[in-house]
């Protein structure tokens, strides 16, 4: 066999080995939390020798950083692209198509992929106990995506400024946690009609509320 073709091999094992580890920490963090789970736990899950985690990560806290890191980014390509998309479109954009548009780029991985309830967890153990930095959840998704979505509106509302463009941007990413965590609740919910069980209902009315604002306190930017 030529020494490439080995190279090439070892290359492929420590790149399987390295998902393994990510894919085992992952439920046993969310499962159990940061400081509950230990390497022995991982590498045994991930049918990885101990030495593994100190070799593809550094340590525990390295590979609780690196989950973190790949929900992050995924979520944050998913959504640049998307409005990116949707300001590519031939002819005019509206307000309320950008709006709509986020609303679902937003909402959607975090309710409907198969690991999003995995993620879902560690961001709430991570909140209770933290054990990151927040500046990781600025720079790899936040900010990236406040600007994207920023350019995206000053586009069709020239005439918002900066802050009051960044407040409106939090209000409307308040609606959707809300509505996630709501839905979330009420998932097995059926005793009644209650108004956040309409996914689509709901986000028309966030939409037209956002609008609504949005248009008003650019007309108080006019005056």
């Amino acid at each position: 066999m030529a020494v490439i073709d080995i190279h090439n091999q070892l290359c492929k094992k420590d790149i399987q080995s390295r998902v393994r580890l990510i894919q085992a920490a992952e439920k046993l963090f969310a499962d159990k939390g940061f400081d509950a789970t230990s390497i022995r736990e991982i590498t045994k899950l991930a049918k990885c020798n101990v030495a593994a985690v100190n070799y593809h990560f550094g340590g525990k806290e390295n590979i609780y950083l690196e989950v973190f890191r790949r929900h992050l980014q995924l979520l944050r390509e998913i959504r640049i692209k998307g409005i990116q998309q949707i300001m590519s479109r031939p002819g005019p954009v509206s307000l309320e198509t950008i709006l709509n548009a986020f609303a679902h780029l937003f909402y959607e991985p975090l309710v409907n992929e198969q690991s999003s309830g995995m993620f879902m967890k560690l961001m709430m153990r991570e909140m209770l106990d933290p054990h990151l930095e927040p500046e990781l959840f600025i720079t790899e998704m936040i900010g990236p995506v406040r600007i994207a979505l920023g350019q995206a509106l000053q586009q069709v509302c020239p005439d918002l400024d900066d802050k009051t463009l960044g407040l409106c941007i939090f209000s409307l990413i308040g609606q959707l946690i809300h509505t996630i965590h709501m839905q979330r609740m009420t998932n097995a919910f059926k005793g009644g009609d209650l108004p956040f069980t309409d996914r689509e209902a709901l986000f028309e009315h966030i939409v037209r509320f956002t609008a609504a604002g949005i248009r008003a306190l650019e007309k108080e930017n006019i005056k």
